[in-house]
């Protein structure tokens, strides 16, 4: 049975992506908010992170808004299964940084291991409230040394120094990709260092190759496939 968050959402992908590609979308947004039910992720943990969030209700969006996708939440199974694939690593090392952060679920999920910060960072500021929110709700465990949620564009985001594991759940289009990639090229080049990046419903792969990104492992969900990748 659909509800008005459904329709709204229909819709709103119908006017930016036209009608083959708005169905597609709500296929995989449909099947989304069935696994949500089942996981009880909120239920569990006290947060509000299920709730999906069409574009078209999103405010802060800013030049860069054309380039947005939908808040969705992404899958505990899934994320540490993407997550895994890095295999043995050592955390402590490393900052984790969610760019499309939206309400803080994977970054509350990557707080459950030793990262030496847990970033998200969103230019909508009304979703950075929440996730700001989730955080002093949520009660699973929290073993970063810190926890912490921007509002600012991706585009204009200032790549933090030391080692860090990027995760992205297909969050803007080719542009606002582009220039992602060209900012962490360029402070990876500035001070060399370990880079990853999680790439999960990787919509835009050969962006990331071209930009000179090396894949080291892909893998499949129930709903989206993913990709990790790290700069030589």
């Amino acid at each position: 049975m659909l509800d008005r968050t459904d329709v709204r959402i229909f819709w709103q992908s119908l006017r930016a992506w036209g009608p083959r590609e708005a169905v597609i979308d709500f296929t995989h947004y449909y099947r989304a908010k069935r696994h949500e039910r089942a996981d009880r992720f909120d239920e569990r943990f006290g947060t509000e992170t299920s709730r999906m969030v069409g574009i078209g209700s999103l405010d802060g969006l800013g030049a860069n808004g054309a380039d947005a996708i939908h808040y969705w939440p992404t899958r505990e199974c899934e994320f540490t299964a993407t997550l895994d694939a890095l295999g043995d690593l050592d955390h402590s090392g490393f900052t984790f940084v969610d760019l499309g952060c939206g309400k803080g679920r994977v970054v509350l999920l990557a707080a459950a291991h030793p990262f030496r910060r847990a970033v998200g960072v969103d230019f909508s500021p009304a979703l950075v409230e929440v996730a700001r929110e989730n955080v002093t709700r949520y009660t699973g465990p929290v073993r970063a040394r810190a926890v912490e949620f921007e509002a600012c564009d991706a585009a204009e985001w200032v790549v933090p120094d030391g080692d860090l594991v990027i995760y992205m759940f297909n969050p803007f289009g080719p542009q606002v990709l582009t220039r992602v990639l060209a900012n962490l090229v360029s402070a990876v080049q500035a001070q060399p260092r370990t880079l990853y990046l999680l790439y999960y419903s990787p919509e835009y792969p050969e962006l990331v190759l071209e930009a000179g990104f090396r894949s080291l492992v892909e893998g499949s969900g129930q709903n989206w496939g993913w990709a990790v990748y790290t700069w030589d």
